[in-house]
């Protein structure tokens, strides 16, 4: 199959490379386009006034001064080219680091793939939860799993769609499964931590994600807290919430 490989941690990240490696001895034809820097957090989103440039690396592998989002685009309009000559599937990640919930929003992982599904093409956003990320390997083959079957069952690919996938970080073997999902919420970040700067400015730190004991059976939340099975979550690309528009027209009457 034609991948075009990205992520949002960065073009040297361990996650990106061990599927990168994974996919090329299973015989795919995968090209590397990801940002040069950690972009973790960037959505996605895309420069807008400032330019962008991509570095060949290897005949396989370029790196972008840009975004994920920005990745793909320039993988696909430089790359590829042109629209005939269009990747198969998109892939993103792995990330280091789970997407789950509401993550969705703001993951550069994410954001990648939801670009690519934007110009039709098949696209799945791979994440492994740490703090050790020491079970890459299995995560790859993971992905390999599911590019096969894709590959066995190829209508499926017929309708471009949007997966988000979180693999359980442990062996491959204890691995029971893949779930299909739907997204939970998990209760709002923890504060904001401030700090004062050796030179007595004040600075602010994101806070850590307040996982729950336990969420909603079915949920993305609640598959990642048991870590047994991967958790794959279809999502769309156009989130309008259709209970809110018979609100809307009242009001404009």
């Amino acid at each position: 199959m034609r991948i075009l490989l990205t992520n949002d941690d960065g073009y040297r990240a361990p996650g990106i490379n061990t599927v990168f490696e994974a996919l090329l001895e299973a015989g795919h034809d995968v090209i590397m386009v990801a940002p040069e820097l950690n972009s973790s957090g960037a959505g996605q989103s895309i420069a807008v006034y400032s330019p962008i440039t991509i570095t060949k690396v290897s005949e396989r592998v370029h790196f972008v001064s840009s975004t994920p989002a920005d990745s793909v685009r320039l993988g696909l309009d430089v790359i590829y080219e042109h629209k005939k000559n269009y990747p198969n599937l998109i892939i993103s990640g792995i990330n280091m680091g789970e997407n789950i919930g509401e993550d969705v929003n703001y993951s550069g992982t994410v954001g990648a793939a939801r670009e690519g599904v934007m110009h039709d093409i098949a696209s799945m956003a791979f994440s492994t939860p740490g703090p050790l990320f020491n079970h890459l390997d299995s995560a790859a083959k993971v992905v390999l799993d599911l590019v096969s079957r894709l590959e066995k069952n190829s209508q499926t690919m017929v309708n471009p769609f949007l997966w988000n996938i979180n693999i359980p970080n442990k062996p491959y073997h204890l691995i029971t499964g893949f779930e299909a999902t739907k997204l939970g919420l998990r209760p709002p970040h923890q504060p904001m931590e401030k700090q004062i700067t050796p030179r007595g400015h004040v600075i602010y730190w994101q806070g850590e994600s307040s996982n729950p004991d336990k969420a909603p059976i079915g949920t993305d939340i609640d598959v990642f807290l048991k870590q047994e099975k991967v958790s794959i979550t279809p999502l769309k690309v156009l989130p309008t919430d259709y209970s809110q528009m018979p609100v809307i027209t009242a009001l404009s009457i």
